[in-house]
């Protein structure tokens, strides 16, 4: 009976074993036939002559049409080889189609996108927009769906797995991108609701401690324009309105931290020929974003008459979003304005579908939005807009709805043609003007050797208030009555430093006579960078990684200073607490992986906070976080505001010392190890990329995701870091001979999980190394691994 039952066993397992390894070998089969034809040619129905790409060392695609309209549709071809998958899916997250391959577990996403309408702002943009960019998108769609008709059974290996086929792209589903990236780069919406129940619980002379917008650090950029005409624009003050508890509101609506990440930024400078080796100027840029697999960007280069440009695009947008042609260089950062703002609309018990305005009742817009779920009944959803914009919450007598640029009239506008195409501060700066954001810095260099700066976006003008928290939407009082005008944006042109440089913080001077937002980012990377550039070096290429990689922390820095000082009076009670202050006291400054004071400075501040704050608040602290957390600590401190003191507390050096103790006494849960030894802060916040398909099939985990690697530099260092988030790609261009330019992606330039392109410029990721970012004819052909010619179809 027991030689039955182990011959039952083992042919039970070795079933197991075949399966495991045919699905093993079916998968691998997948993925190599979906790999694309990079050499050749291939014939391809809907061009009107022959287009070149030669493709690099790194898989970058070069291509040289004879036409714009081919040259977009090549890009739309090259792009769906290399990254299908990935614009199918970020179309089905902007669309709200995500439940219909993931199911229920994606139904929260759906919802979202669905009631804030991205595929009716989607359609309204393309009716609105100009008959050379529809051509343009529309060229660049005709080129992803020839290859979807050319490759119906090779395609990437996720189509399959998740057993559904794509559609065919439409130049709908380009802006349906664009909303994706506008909105990981300006909600701001949860925030405002954090503030307003803080607001309800302090003092405001605690409240306007704890949300400063401004320190001692800011660099801005501006030049100031002259002053708005009277009662056009000022900064406004707070909104005034009486508080309804926010409690419920909060906990259906998303947490801000699922938006924390987008607070990370980005870095971008330029420097003039007075500060390089060479006497020609130098720009850098390296925006934080979310990590993800495939990258966020694809880097590519477009030649055609009228058109030479490289750099970074978008998979799902045509042309180049940053990068240079032969004559200009730009990159860009997130100015982080307050387009967002929420309306407390009053909506007719008797009628739900009416909602007040102006003492009447008007009707509000209403929609069903039925959402596919796999393996569920459909999702209905009943969406209303009022003359703000969507409502995003109901709550009782409370319904918030949100009005957001992105979604007004006109608002998806794409001039990125006349940008790359630019060739001097006047086209460039002309070609802004046609940008409605979301805001960004972007800085300029030119072959002439001048350096520029513009922030250049909408930036709405409020008649009260100051967006920071919800207003009332029944009067006309908070309406908006247009935006910041084009001149009068933050900008610069060769200014007398010879540097610009932003970082996410504040850009314009305290008299500069517009509200941008009360809400900048931190502005340690900017006094970061500042400090480097203007050390009186004379910079190369390879000195501009270095400032990329810089990991000097600032912020910890004065909290380090602040904990030894406070030990020489208070000395701490516990043996990790006191070993901690000892690291502090020998420490360089630098966040690098193995080291412990950044792990004491980080584990303190959380703890510092929760101690003057949650007298004040009295409930669960987890759910606040703004960027200037750090400076309202600061501004406590230096400044010795007692009214912040905790009870029992004797002075604030005890504070810090009591502080210091909270925090490090959860090290040895976050290491998992009660040796100091391990105290290490770069494994706190080990860095995995994560493919979509590995949380659903975790098996795959281990061949699709890359890491997990500790990491040095942490949030507010230049080289911005936390688990989940970093630069997303990193470019140096070098005005006195573009050859010298360098760029790379964090992963590589596929998707294809087989793809020698797959993950290969990772580890110069990682190192801060880069790659040469070819331009002219003889340093593309020189460099060329493959060739692939797409000839016309015989008709």
């Amino acid at each position: 009976m027991k030689r039955a039952l182990k011959r039952v066993l083992l042919s039970l397992l070795l079933l197991v074993v075949l399966v495991a390894a045919g699905a093993g070998i079916w998968v691998y089969h997948r993925c190599r036939a979906s790999l694309p034809q990079l050499d050749g040619k291939l014939r391809v129905a809907g061009l009107s002559a022959p287009v070149e790409v030669r493709r690099d060392a790194r898989g970058v695609p070069h291509l040289r049409a004879q036409s714009l309209e081919d040259l977009f549709f090549a890009q739309g071809y090259v792009t769906a080889q290399d990254r299908l998958w990935q614009m199918d899916l970020v179309r089905r997250l902007a669309e709200g189609d995500l439940s219909e391959i993931f199911g229920e577990r994606t139904l929260r996403i759906d919802i979202e996108n669905r009631t804030l309408g991205f595929r009716q702002a989607a359609e309204r943009a393309l009716a609105e927009m100009d008959p050379d960019s529809a051509r343009m998108l529309s060229a660049y769609a005709r080129g992803v769906n020839a290859f979807i008709a050319t490759h119906d059974k090779q395609l990437p290996i996720e189509f399959a797995l998740l057993g559904y086929h794509p559609r065919p792209w439409g130049a709908v589903d380009s802006f349906g991108v664009a909303l994706n990236m506008a909105k990981v780069l300006s909600t701001t919406w949860p925030i405002d609701l954090m503030r307003e129940h803080i607001r309800a619980k302090i003092p405001a002379d605690l409240y306007a401690d704890l949300f400063p917008d401004h320190s001692a650090y800011d660099h801005p950029v501006a030049e100031l324009p002259p002053a708005p005409a009277p009662g056009k624009s000022k900064p406004g003050n707070e909104s005034s309105l009486d508080l309804i508890p926010l409690d419920p509101v909060l906990e259906s609506l998303s947490e801000p931290e699922e938006y924390s990440w987008a607070g990370l930024g980005s870095n971008n400078w330029v420097v003039s020929g007075a500060h390089t080796e060479t006497g020609k100027p130098l720009l850098a840029n390296d925006p934080h974003l979310g990590h993800s697999i495939p990258s966020v960007w694809y880097m590519i280069h477009l030649k055609a008459p009228g058109l030479d440009v490289s750099g970074v695009s978008l998979p799902g947008l045509p042309l180049v979003i940053i990068g240079h042609n032969a004559r200009i260089a730009w990159g860009m950062t997130n100015t982080g304005p307050d387009v967002q703002d929420l309306y407390v609309e009053s909506f007719n018990f008797r009628d739900p579908s009416k909602y007040l305005h102006n003492a009447g009742w008007v009707p509000a817009e209403v929609r069903e939005e039925p959402i596919r779920v796999s393996k569920e009944s459909d999702y209905h959803l009943l969406v209303k807009v009022t003359r703000h914009g969507p409502v995003i919450s109901h709550d009782g007598d409370r319904d918030l709805a949100l009005r957001w640029t992105a979604l007004e009239p006109h608002a998806l506008t794409f001039p990125f043609l006349k940008i790359d195409q630019a060739g001097n501060w006047q086209e460039f700066t002309n070609a802004l003007r046609g940008f409605s954001g979301p805001m960004q810095n972007f800085v300029y260099a030119d072959v002439d050797g001048n350096i520029g700066y513009y922030a250049a976006g909408w930036v709405p003008m409020r008649k009260q208030g100051d967006g920071t928290v919800p207003v009332q939407g029944s009067t006309d009082d908070f309406d908006w009555m247009g935006y910041i005008p084009f001149e009068d944006l933050p900008h610069a042109y060769n200014p007398a430093s010879g540097i610009v440089a932003t970082a996410n913080g504040r850009v314009v001077p305290d008299a500069y006579p517009y509200l941008i937002t009360r809400r900048w980012e931190a502005p340690y990377r900017t006094a970061r960078i500042f400090q480097l550039l203007e050390s009186g070096s004379r910079f190369t290429v390879a000195d501009m990684l270095r400032v990329q990689m810089d990991i000097y922390a600032m912020e910890d820095v004065w909290l380090a200073k602040r904990l030894v000082g406070a030990g020489a009076n208070h000395p701490a009670s516990t043996p990790d607490a006191q070993y901690a202050l000892n690291v502090l006291k020998s420490w360089d400054g630098e966040a690098h992986a193995d080291s412990a004071a950044t792990l004491v400075c980080e584990v303190t501040r959380p703890a510092l906070l929760a101690r003057l704050l949650r007298p004040k608040l009295a409930e669960d602290l987890s759910g606040y976080h703004w960027a200037m957390s750090s400076i309202f600590l600061e501004k406590v401190f230096d400044n010795s505001l007692t009214r912040w003191l905790p009870p029992g507390d004797a002075d604030f050096d005890a504070t810090l010392i009591k502080s210091l103790e909270d925090g490090v006494a959860r090290i040895p849960g976050l290491v998992h190890s009660r040796s100091h030894e391990a105290w290490k802060w770069g494994d706190t916040i080990p860095l995995t990329f994560h493919h979509p398909l590995s949380g659903g099939i975790p098996i795959f985990g281990r061949y699709l995701n890359v890491g997990p690697f500790p990491q040095r530099g942490m949030l507010t260092t230049v080289k911005a870091t936390t688990p989940a988030a970093g630069p997303s790609m990193r470019m140096i261009v070098d005005f006195s001979n573009l050859e010298n330019s360098v760029q790379n992606l964090t992963l590589g330039e596929s998707g294809q999980i087989l793809s020698a392109y797959y993950k290969d410029q990772f580890e110069a990721w990682y190192n801060g190394q880069s790659f040469p970012m070819l331009f002219g004819d003889a340093a593309v052909e020189q460099g060329t691994v493959h060739k692939l010619v797409l000839e016309p179809a015989e008709k």
